[in-house]
């Protein structure tokens, strides 16, 4: 087995996996849909390229500990993706949640404003 073919297997698996981890991150509202779905998309790619790319010259150009070092980066870096996009996903969920308790605040706000309105008869206090 050529490293090529190690490649395109290491393709295909990890297209696979991060498939199934996308879709698991998406039920348990781990990540949003956009995100996931890029992910979805990435891994999607990953695996039709393991299986239509036929890398037969990657030998002659990258020795077998080269194809170790950069699988071993590459996964580094998936990685680090993966915990950037899950980091920014839980803060637009952060984010979003704020965002209606301002409002609801805001709401009850003027609720109280026009209460205190209608038993002073002023329409604004000064402070």
């Amino acid at each position: 087995m050529n490293s090529g073919d190690i490649l395109r297997y290491i393709m295909m698996v990890l297209g696979v996996y991060l498939l199934g981890v996308s879709v698991l991150s998406l039920a348990k509202r781990k990540m949003t849909e956009p995100f996931c779905l890029a992910w979805g998309f990435f891994s999607f790619l990953m695996i039709i390229g393991g299986l239509l790319l036929r890398p037969t010259g990657l030998s002659s150009y990258i020795s077998d500990t080269g194809l170790v070092i950069i699988l071993l980066l590459g996964g580094l870096g998936l990685l680090a993706a993966y915990f950037i996009s899950r980091q920014m996903s839980d803060l637009a969920r952060k984010n979003q949640e704020l965002t209606m308790q301002i409002s609801l605040l805001n709401q009850e706000n003027e609720r109280i404003l026009a209460v205190l309105e209608g038993l002073t008869g002023k329409l604004k206090i000064e402070l």
